[in-house]
């Protein structure tokens, strides 16, 4: 059993660090997964093919773009980047020994080192697979190109292999060359002939450059471009310092093993199996550090919202607020719309943190992330234009000019809801092309143009009801609460259009309006009214009158006492720090006026400041 384990530590060692890698991606990091996925569609179709291909590093990013499909299902997706870093450590350790590594310590500990930087690169969320791909194809080249010994036919693989590489790779084209250089010295040093080795390795760096600039001519793209690789990076016009530098971390710890054993005390050093123990626990504990502090908390936060709302777990949206509350539009909005989802709004508005009416609709801009969230509101209201205009504008903000799966398919479904069958049937003959959604393509294809199963359909059917019908337009996002009650019009048991108005003017604190609309809550069929909505008709109430028992609501005695007794404390004191405790903290009244005051004199003391 012993000696088995002697044998077998280091596949072991190698496998333990794939589950990690897994169960990271597939477990914390889910949502990281399903980000990358959703904002490509790879499409069978020989069409697809030729437009990657064209382009220098198209094969890793073809390649990529149809591992990354498979992160749909993010088990799935963990394993292949579990077996894309496994490869990369592997292929390290055998470059490692080509290049002279001799002792087990500390080499087999430092090939980890690529993989670990690279996977701490891949917390930003534009960074590629693409780029990953390509450097675990520069590797294993690298690793095939020292396996020749007849300098002949080593001569003419490096020709035709460096521009290959570079065509199909990409500019890590730069790393296959350095361990050809690194190959070169190696050699020379052994045979005694150096200067010549520094020479001909001189020609392999102008030879690489060479074939860039050659392979390129036809290219429209700037040079800066073509050195740093057209698909590495998902914002085209941003060189990205991150392959770079995992390329410089792996050509160091490749070249680890030209380094000289040294003296008797490092080898000392090297069998002892405290000093061992102790190295691995520091790179254990140094690499879950790095990783965890490559991963921004808040923009994986927003990922993860975005997530949860794409697959409607509403029940852990609002049990990851109740830990961490959202703070960032995107982040609350998305939080009301759960509980909006679960019926709850009304009820629970402000036991969560709000931030005015941007926390129902955040404030649009033009990029790929916000308007997803934005927009799965406005198609759960009934606002399906405004839902497929935001769609379609975070799709054509993708910076890498990709089309994104996920997104045409709920284009698709505003276009079936408004009747514009000739336009759904386009962009399903797309999807038909996918892996992941083509059945759904085919199953919605067949329900064109009929029009009692889309009447009928739970979904398509209730927002036909809901749409605005009388007039095609699209939202204006500054009057907010006119367009809300225009839809709830159009459809008195729209319960969230109602709710969202109510609200909204609760967050706008436009309490004039808040007790002009109420009233439309008798269509909405409430067994109760909603306990924020007690707390501001309790406080209007008791503005003219001093008995709480004329109050003319069917209202809670709880809430009577709570509402009370907090405007009692502030009209004593607004500052107490009781007020910002439960109940207090929670009640609407606390939003009102304590909240209200704070963000009044924050914009007083901001306009000090500027002027």
């Amino acid at each position: 059993m012993k000696n088995l384990m002697i044998k077998s530590w280091k596949p072991l060692l190698s496998l333990l660090f794939g589950v990690a890698v897994v169960i990271f991606w597939s477990v914390p990091y889910m949502s990281g997964l399903c980000f990358q996925e959703q904002y490509q569609m790879f499409l069978f179709d020989i069409g697809y093919f030729l437009e990657r291909i064209v382009l220098p590093g198209g094969l890793a990013d073809y390649i990529s773009e149809f591992l990354v499909q498979f992160y749909y299902m993010p088990v799935l997706g963990g394993t292949i980047i579990a077996l894309l870093l496994m490869s990369i450590q592997a292929i390290s350790w055998g470059l490692m020994k080509q290049y002279g590594m001799k002792a087990v310590f500390p080499g087999y500990l430092l090939s980890f080192v690529p993989s670990i930087v690279l996977w701490c690169a891949m917390g930003d969320q534009n960074l590629l697979l693409s780029f990953v791909v390509a450097l675990s194809g520069a590797l294993l080249m690298g690793w095939i190109h020292n396996r020749f010994h007849n300098r002949l036919v080593k001569v003419v693989f490096e020709l035709v292999s460096t521009a290959l590489v570079y065509w199909f790779l990409g500019p890590v084209v730069f790393l296959y060359a350095a361990l050809m250089i690194g190959d070169t010295l190696m050699k020379g040093k052994q045979n005694g002939h150096i200067l010549s080795s520094l020479g001909y390795s001189a020609c392999l760096l102008i030879l690489t450059v060479a074939w860039i600039l050659l392979t390129t001519q036809s290219l429209q793209y700037p040079l800066y471009r073509i050195f740093s690789g057209l698909n590495y990076y998902r914002y085209p016009g941003t060189v990205s310092p991150l392959p770079l530098g995992v390329m410089i971390w792996t050509v160091v710890v490749v070249f680890f093993g030209m380094v000289p054993d040294g003296h008797a005390w490092i080898k000392k050093l090297q069998q002892s199996k405290v000093v061992i123990a102790v190295a691995y626990v520091l790179v254990i504990v140094a690499s879950w550090f790095g990783i965890k502090a490559s991963f921004d908390e808040m923009t994986y936060d927003l990922i993860d919202y975005d997530f949860l709302v794409r697959t409607e777990q509403w029940d852990k949206i609002i049990e990851k607020a109740e830990k961490k509350p959202a703070t960032t539009p995107l982040g609350v909005s998305c939080v009301n719309l759960a509980l909006s989802q679960k019926g709850q709004l009304a009820d629970r508005l402000f036991e969560f943190y709000q931030n005015g009416g941007e926390g129902l609709f955040p404030t649009f801009t033009r990029d790929m992330i916000s308007p997803v969230s934005t927009a799965e509101i406005f198609f759960r209201l009934g606002m399906v234009n405004d839902a497929e205009r935001y769609m379609f504008e975070a799709q054509e903000a993708i910076p890498n000019y990709r089309k994104s799966a996920r997104l045409t398919r709920r284009i698709i479904e505003c276009e079936i809801i408004n009747g514009n069958y000739q336009v759904a049937a386009k962009l399903l003959r797309r999807l038909q092309k996918t892996l992941f959604y083509s059945n759904w393509a085919n199953q919605t294809m067949a329900l064109l143009g009929n029009e009692k199963a889309i009447n009928r359909h739970p979904i398509y059917g209730k927002l036909r009801k809901y749409r605005e019908k009388k007039q095609d337009f699209l939202f204006s996002d500054r009057e907010m609460d006119q367009m809300l009650g225009l839809l709830f019009l159009n459809d008195n048991h729209n319960r969230m259009a109602y709710e969202y108005l109510m609200c909204y003017e609760l967050l706008q604190r436009d309490l004039e309006k808040f007790v002009q609309y109420y009233p439309l809550g008798r269509f909405v069929g409430y067994d109760h009214i909603p306990r924020s909505f007690q707390e501001i008709l309790i406080g209007n109430w008791m503005k003219t009158h001093s008995d709480p028992r004329t109050i003319p609501y069917s209202v809670d005695a709880q809430n009577v006492n709570n509402t009370l007794n907090f405007i009692q404390l502030y009209m004593q004191n607004p500052k107490n720090p009781q007020l910002g405790q439960q109940p207090y903290v929670s009640n609407a009244w606390h939003y009102v006026m304590v909240q209200g005051a704070d963000e009044a004199a924050g914009k007083k003391e901001g306009m000090k400041e500027v002027y």
